[in-house]
């Protein structure tokens, strides 16, 4: 038998679609960054907030720089780098005598919150650049261990409780900051129990710029059990630990709920 003949001789193969416009070799600061193909889709660069979208053209005349120090040429520095290395201690304790007499839990820390850890944590967290995540990791996961070492808890044998973020903070980076750096930091750890059971209720507002009873004051009642609690000694998680009005209220919120609190541990802290 004979093909059938073209019912539409005039019609021609629709043309392959065309592939979106790709920008190169984008800089490491630009949000959405695969670091693996060096690349975005400029369709992604059309979503982003107006300031990241300037940052991220004048990231692209300016060419690639570290985010601790802005010294051209790598995403970190050497200088930063050695003042990224952990050197956990214990900071200070949260004061929880009003629900026990003379309980205190332990804070530990590895980094020091000033200088080019700052500038990283900063732009880590308000300019949306989640790889950074695996740059500051390693200081959450030596505070970690100190605290494990320092309460005599094995790894395995403790829960890891995320303080939330706020549902407005969330929305506006894009992605949970403090998760984000607990999960690379616990990978390979054998914790098991790696929770967020609390809702952070507080009003939106900058707690940057406010004082130690401001910040006091605005933690009290600010959190709320939402999902299932540890069940195993736990200890609670944060990226920066200034005053300790955060997690001291999100302690006793979980204590107040049945956890067994035995210490926080965060990346950096004030000196």
């Amino acid at each position: 038998l004979s093909p059938e003949p073209n019912s539409n001789p005039a019609h021609t193969p629709d043309p392959p679609p065309i592939a979106p416009p790709q920008v190169h070799h984008l800089p490491w600061t630009t949000p959405g960054f695969d670091p693996d193909c060096g690349r975005m889709r400029f369709s992604n660069l059309l979503t982003l907030h107006p300031d990241s979208f300037t940052s991220s053209i004048a990231d692209m005349i300016l060419g690639r720089c570290c985010a601790g120090c802005d010294e051209p040429g790598s995403l970190v520095c050497s200088q930063c780098t050695e003042k990224l290395k952990p050197r956990p201690r214990l900071r200070r304790s949260l004061d929880l005598s009003d629900i026990s007499s003379g309980l205190r839990i332990p804070v530990a820390c590895s980094l020091d919150y000033r200088g080019c850890v700052r500038h990283m944590l900063y732009r880590y967290k308000d300019h949306r650049i989640p790889q950074l995540a695996w740059v500051l990791s390693p200081a959450l996961r030596s505070s970690i261990d100190f605290v494990c070492e320092y309460t005599g808890f094995a790894p395995h044998h403790i829960a890891i409780v995320i303080l939330p973020t706020r549902g407005s903070t969330l929305r506006r980076r894009g992605f949970d900051s403090l998760a984000t750096i607990t999960h690379a930091a616990l990978r390979g750890s054998g914790i098991d129990q790696i929770t967020t059971p609390l809702r952070d209720i507080r009003a939106t507002g900058n707690t940057k710029t406010l004082g130690t009873i401001d910040r006091q004051r605005l933690a009290s009642g600010a959190f709320e059990v939402i999902n299932t609690l540890p069940s195993k000694p736990t200890v609670i998680v944060d990226d920066i630990v200034t005053t300790g009005a955060t997690a001291r209220e999100a302690a006793a919120t979980l204590m107040l709920a049945g956890v067994h609190i035995v210490a926080l541990a965060t990346v950096a802290g004030t000196p």
